[in-house]
């Protein structure tokens, strides 16, 4: 068929208008699939965060029934009359020999807690002694042991200055619930201490708390499985990290990590509860989706968008084979529409 024949000029005005056309619908599906597989992607990743920190949350809210009921058992045992120091030995320990068995089955109730004490207010009942009432265990088979110490002196438990006692006398402060950081057991596993003061009318009348073994919280994000390669984290109100596959809590914070490249998404996790933003880390482009939790803790999970949204590239490259596939066989079929057309044409043209 020569260039400047009827049929290749009906064939160039035909493909010419199906690129056009077929074009125009490829460029709208793909940004439209596209927009559409992002948003999805977005709302899987956001639940996902939404759906560990509810996981987490189940279990932390236990612990806080655990420190309720500690709490309870005092608030109705004394009486706002018997924080002095001039009853406190004789009632507390009355109070210790009578309730013992109840907290120690309290703490029986959860694999997680390794040890459970109320530890009285020193400024109620004097510097003399810790008065305390509490039981510990090293693993979740062993049987409770009585606690006769919480390694700190009476003066020591309420000296502002002293970071060691901050579980104790930041709830006496703040009359909030106080969340230590990540330390090492006896057993040498993770564990976190978890305090909340015992209020008797106006005054503090003691501190309850419990430690519980961290290693869930690891395992429970560890098998958090999406994408390929994507993780779960947690980090603190601090945003010190608590769980991530490859950094620690003893090393940098999140600000910092990576030379501190995620420095400035970090308000993000401060100024909402839940959300998603994209990042570039390493020349790969990702993403970063977080929860918080009622305590403070901030749960996210991370993954590369070339994982997350492989499903557009795909979409893309179908798009581009259908368009060529319907390219080639239209013009195909051009070719033999357009010599039946031009040869009676022709013979027409001839004729006259």
């Amino acid at each position: 068929m020569k260039f400047n024949s009827l049929g290749a000029r009906i064939l160039l005005v035909v493909i010419s208008l199906l690129i056009l056309s077929v074009g125009a619908i490829g460029f709208y599906s793909i940004s439209a699939g596209g927009r559409g597989i992002g948003a999805v992607v977005n709302d899987y990743e956001v639940s996902l965060a939404k759906g560990m920190a509810h996981e987490l949350e189940a279990d932390f809210n236990r612990f806080q029934g655990t420190l309720h009921a500690l709490s309870g058992l005092v608030t109705t045992r004394f009486t706002p009359q018997m924080l002095n120091a001039e009853v406190g030995d004789v009632v507390i320990r009355q109070f210790g020999a009578q309730n013992g068995k109840f907290v120690n089955d309290i703490g029986v109730q959860s694999r997680h807690i390794r040890s459970l004490f109320i530890v009285f207010n020193p400024e109620l009942f004097g510097t003399k002694n810790v008065y305390m009432v509490g039981f510990k265990r090293k693993n979740e088979q062993d049987t409770y042991l009585y606690m006769d110490s919480v390694g700190l002196g009476p003066s020591e438990l309420i000296d502002r200055s002293n970071q060691a006692a901050a579980w104790f006398w930041t709830p006496l402060d703040t009359g909030k619930e106080y969340w230590g950081d990540l330390r090492k057991s006896e057993a040498g596993s993770d564990e976190v201490l978890y305090t909340m003061p015992i209020k008797l009318g106006e005054q503090t009348a003691a501190v309850a708390g419990i430690s519980f073994d961290f290693n869930f919280v690891h395992e429970t994000l560890n098998e958090a499985k999406f994408y390929k390669t994507g993780y779960a984290f947690l980090l603190n109100r601090a945003l010190k990290i608590l769980h991530h596959p490859v950094f620690t809590f003893e090393g940098p914070g999140f600000r910092e990590v990576a030379g501190g490249i995620l420095a400035p998404y970090a308000d993000n996790f401060l100024n909402s509860n839940q959300g998603r933003f994209a990042y570039v880390m390493g020349g790969d482009e990702k993403t970063m989706a977080f929860r918080s939790l009622s305590n403070g803790y901030i749960i996210g999970v991370a993954a590369t968008t070339a994982e997350s949204l492989g499903a557009v590239s795909a979409m893309r490259r179908a798009v581009y084979i259908g368009i060529a596939a319907v390219l080639v066989i239209t013009s195909v079929l051009i070719i033999l529409f357009s010599r039946s057309l031009a040869r009676p044409l022709r013979a027409v043209a001839e004729r006259a």
